[in-house]
This record gives structure tokens, C-alpha cells and sequence, in this order.
């Protein structure tokens, strides 16, 4: 999924009135990994070894993904969302799995530039 890694930062006021203001963490805390997708829809934004599930999901109903899933939410009418993330622990199996779908190495920095297909 295009992943790269960005710096990590947090989005802090000063005061209560004041504007949200990105802060970089301090250079010990490890770059985050992150997809570079925009926007899935567009034909060219995905690779060609990406396939979509598109899932409705009605009034009533929930829908759980497991840590490590990207995922895309477009929303119509008037939606009310609530998500809980944490913070996953990868080790054991779930180590294991989440680097097989990432496949290895690191992903490059987020300024470097992609090559086009």
C-alpha cells in the first residue's frame, strides 16, 4: 500500500482558545509508518495487486478491523462514527503476520519521491 515513514508529531494548544499547532516529538520517538494513498477511488492510486472489499454498513451494525487493515471510509447522510484505536503489540504471531503483509524492509521516508509506474 505505498507506505512510507513520516515523522512522528502530535497536534497540541497552548491554551484552551488557541489554534492546534502540529509539534514534532522528540528525535527519539520512531518515525511512523503510514500509506501514501490519497484517494482509493481513482484508478491509478492503488497497486495492481490491491483488491478493494467495499462493505455497507447499515444502521445498527458495527464493523470490526483487526490492527494493521487500511482501510478507506466514505460516509453518506448524517453519520455518527466512534473508533477506539490502541496501540498494537506486535510481537509473536502477530509480528510475524503484520511483516508478511508489509513484506520486508522498511518503507522508504515519506519526501522521497515514488517511481512512476
Amino acid at each position: 500500500m505505498n507506505e512510507r515513514t513520516y515523522p512522528h508529531a502530535q497536534y497540541q494548544r497552548a491554551s484552551k482558545s488557541s489554534p492546534l499547532v502540529l509539534t514534532p516529538s522528540l528525535p527519539s520517538v520512531p518515525p511512523i509508518r503510514w500509506s501514501s494513498v490519497i484517494d482509493p477511488v481513482l484508478p491509478t492510486s492503488l497497486p495492481e495487486q490491491a483488491h478493494p472489499i467495499h462493505v455497507t454498513v447499515n444502521a445498527g451494525e458495527s464493523l470490526y478491523l483487526p490492527a494493521g487493515w487500511w482501510h478507506y471510509v466514505r460516509q453518506t447522510g448524517i453519520t455518527i462514527a466512534v473508533n477506539h484505536w490502541y496501540d498494537m503489540e506486535s510481537r509473536g504471531i502477530s509480528w510475524v503476520w503484520l511483516n508478511v503483509l508489509r513484506g520486508l524492509g522498511e518503507p522508504p521516508p515519506a519526501n522521497e519521491q515514488e517511481d512512476e509506474p
